[in-house]
């Protein structure tokens, strides 16, 4: 199955998670329109622009990742802690857990979102 890059929805929101700022997020499908019989209820290019977060929240019945494609973050773990990311750094959020993600560089921070049951 191929999702072409020129058919993906693109979402530009406003506090997402209760975050601050836009987040533009570009994905072939969600939760609402995924294909059937997928574990996946999202992938998503996602930007943040600086100053901007996503923020903390819980993942109930599901996972995520996050892959840092360019930019600088501050990644915000289960446990209330923070981490510095950058390029080719992965973030996992398993069912129960809580995070969030700030865009704390001079520039866009770029990354690749994928949430799975």
């Amino acid at each position: 199955m191929i999702f072409w890059a020129k058919d993906n929805i693109e979402l530009n929101r406003q506090g997402v998670q209760g975050g601050q700022g836009q987040v533009v997020s570009r994905h072939p499908f969600n939760a609402d329109n995924r294909p059937e019989n997928t574990c996946f209820k999202m992938v998503g290019q996602m930007t943040l622009p600086p100053g901007a977060s996503v923020g903390e929240h819980t993942h109930t019945a599901d996972e995520e990742i996050y892959l840092i494609v360019s930019g600088r973050g501050l990644y915000t773990k289960n446990d209330g802690s923070t981490r510095e990311v950058g390029p080719g750094d992965l973030t996992m959020t398993r069912k129960g857990e809580r995070h969030g993600l700030a865009n704390i560089g001079p520039e866009a921070l770029h990354f690749i979102a994928v949430i799975a049951a």
